[in-house]
């Protein structure tokens, strides 16, 4: 037995494994995290003919630009539920996401994401299948481990063809709500 203690306490730590910043900081400059999140929402103003509720999945990517400062690039597949026929609504964002509060085990944060989306059937109802997507908000990040983050933020999400299909089909969605998700070091 102690032959194995000697044997353990001997071995060199493998430092490839190991984060440089000690804690794998979600806003460390040159991180790399993937994102796995669901978010939720709930339309909450416009002049649509229906109400909207919108549930995703959003996986994606996070790369620290500087201390405090990340860019993020994600795929949210979106099921909408709407009057009429309801839709799958798959998207692509890049945005940024910056700490504005910072913590030994938690951050919190303001993000604003760009990006396009097509869905298999007009969404909102009278729209179109292709739109414009903008998602703003602010959250939290709290430390599990050296290489695992959760947040929690309230997202709102802005979704329209920009008249792009001429100004009667551009009614939009304006849907606020909450997104939870994982962010892991790699």
């Amino acid at each position: 037995m102690s032959l194995i203690v000697a044997v353990l306490h001997g071995t060199p730590a493998i430092a490839i494994a190991q984060p440089t910043d000690g804690n794998g900081d979600p806003f460390a400059d040159g991180g790399w995290h993937l994102q796995l999140a669901s978010h939720g929402a709930v339309e909450t103003w416009n002049y649509n003919i229906s109400r909207e509720v919108l549930g995703s999945v959003v996986p994606g990517v996070t790369y620290g630009l500087r201390d405090g400062l990340v860019v993020t690039a994600t795929w949210p597949l979106y099921y909408v539920s709407q009057r009429g026929i309801d839709g799958w609504l798959l998207g692509a964002t890049i945005g940024l996401r910056g700490r504005i509060y910072k913590r030994p085990r938690f951050s919190l944060f303001l993000e604003l994401d760009v990006g396009v989306s097509e869905a298999d059937t007009l969404v909102p109802p009278r729209g179109t299948r292709f739109n414009y997507l903008a998602l703003a908000g602010g959250g939290a990040t709290v430390r599990l481990n050296s290489t695992v983050h959760v947040f929690g933020a309230i997202r709102w999400v802005h979704l329209s063809n920009n008249g792009r299909a001429g100004r009667d089909r551009n009614p939009d969605i304006e849907a606020v709500g909450p997104q939870v998700g994982v962010l892991v070091r790699f």
